[in-house]
């Protein structure tokens, strides 16, 4: 939606030759602009346009309009014969959620009153899709009351608009994807939303995976494949888990959002894709930086726009928000006395993520028309450090495999799923590679694994670098 009131606006200001187009919010950082160039990130610290009007915006809140305005500049980086400009006309407009619509004519001619309610519609349009997507209109698992969801609402419309790379970081389950998800739907561009869940990928086929390869590029390469950034094209590619992305391959990926050109394995010729990147990661990037595990030039240029998720023990007031919103999970059954008591007594390891499976099971297992107290039988137990989650998580998986589940219908599928970091499941695999004598044989037909599958598995501890025999 932001993407085709964009491209409206500038299409409008093309046909009549406008100069400049800005959208800023209350705090006066420029979240968008097109036409002549200017400076700055922000309205204090720019330059090209009106300061003392869009203070006036600022602080009336109201629409500004103004004919044959001259624009001084100091700035050194300028030449002095065009540090005066004239502008024939412009208007700003207040929009709702406390951003604002800034547009000029440049000195060729002054608006007409059509252009200006046309200006003023598309205003209108783009507040209210910036308004609801800040108010939690469309927030789904981003619903909530509290001041960190609000914020985080409100900093998912400003991104938006931007094109500059986002960092999302939090812990696993707080909800990346659905920024993410919710950041490429209110942009409204046109291609697709492309996820690439690092861990999963071999870091030897990682070049391969995103920018494609020629037939014969490579030792396998049998035939032309595209890659992960073609697919983005137009859209989104959400590198999750980014801390995974391999150190020999940041360089090339730093030089991709740097340029948004790439070359195709086998190719000698570069590409281009217009693809906005978001990464996510539940690590600290800055000290994997500082460590030397993460490039830091990377890091620094993947940082532009951060998104800081809290855990949902930090949060507790949410959680009648996202209740009521996966409401249908709990199959026409009501919250009653003493459940949110429980919920909110509760460390959340999993986060939203484990509060979904946990509506899920009171869906299915309890009974009555109303549930109450009796939520706690089917949540795990609280544990307060990401590494006694991880234990809890391998000990069920060890249950559940030990019950007959197989390997692939239980901890392979959550590690595609994203349920399972890489570094959990090597520990469950390792642990079973131990009590089985160190034999790759017995540990699969421990795991339920058929004969004729063992072969899969052997390769799949050697792709994705699970192989308990090394390290």
């Amino acid at each position: 939606m932001i993407e085709a009131i964009k491209s409206k606006l500038w299409s409008v200001l093309r046909s009549k030759d406008v100069s400049l187009a800005m959208v800023y919010d209350r705090r006066g950082h420029i979240l968008w602009h097109r036409g002549r160039s200017i400076t700055g990130k922000t309205v204090e610290d720019g330059g090209g346009f009106p300061k003392s009007l869009i203070r006036e915006s600022l602080a009336n809140r109201q629409e500004v309009g103004s004919e044959d305005v001259v624009i001084m500049s100091d700035a050194t980086a300028i030449p002095e014969s065009a540090r005066v400009l004239y502008l024939k006309s412009l208007q700003i407009r207040p929009l709702e959620g406390g951003f604002f619509l800034y547009v000029d004519s440049g000195s060729k001619e002054s608006f007409s009153d059509a252009d200006r309610e046309l200006f003023r519609a598309l205003g209108e349009l783009l507040g209210e899709t910036l308004a609801a997507v800040t108010h939690g209109d469309t927030a789904g698992d981003l619903a909530g009351s509290s001041p960190a969801m609000l914020r985080i609402r409100e900093l998912v419309a400003c991104y938006s608009v931007e094109e500059e790379p986002v960092l999302l970081a939090g812990e696993t389950g707080v909800g990346k994807t659905h920024v993410a998800k919710q950041i490429h739907r209110v942009s409204g561009r046109a291609g697709r939303l492309v996820v690439v869940h690092c861990p999963s990928v071999a870091e030897s086929l990682f070049e391969s995976e995103m920018f494609g390869h020629r037939r014969g590029a490579f030792t396998g390469a049998t035939e032309s494949r595209a890659g992960l950034v073609q697919a983005a094209d137009g859209g989104t590619l959400l590198l999750d888990e980014v801390s995974e992305v391999p150190l020999a391959f940041q360089a090339k990926l730093l030089s991709f959002v740097e340029t948004r050109q790439y070359r195709v394995l086998g190719e000698t010729e570069e590409r281009e894709a217009d693809v906005r990147l978001i990464a996510a990661s539940n690590r600290d990037l800055a000290a994997e930086a500082e460590a030397g595990t993460f490039r830091a030039d990377l890091y620094y240029r993947l940082n532009v726009l951060p998104v800081v998720i809290p855990p949902l023990r930090e949060r507790p007031q949410d959680l009648r928000d996202l209740v009521e919103h996966h409401l249908p999970l709990l199959r026409g059954k009501r919250p009653g006395s003493g459940f949110f008591e429980v919920l909110e007594r509760h460390r959340w390891p999993g986060n939203v993520r484990e509060l979904v499976q946990v509506l899920k099971r009171a869906g299915i297992e309890l009974t009555g028309p109303e549930i109450g107290k009796e939520v706690a039988t089917i949540m795990m137990p609280s544990v307060t450090a990401e590494g006694s989650r991880g234990d809890v998580q391998v000990a069920q998986l060890e249950i559940a495999i030990r019950d007959g589940a197989s390997f692939w219908d239980s901890a392979w599928k959550d590690f595609l799923a994203r349920d399972l970091n890489r570094e959990d499941l090597r520990r469950l695999i390792r642990r079973g590679y131990r009590r089985h004598g160190s034999s790759l044989r017995e540990l699969s037909r421990a795991f339920n694994i058929e004969p004729e599958a063992y072969p899969r598995f052997v390769s799949a501890l050697h792709k994705y670098d699970l192989h308990p025999g090394k390290g």
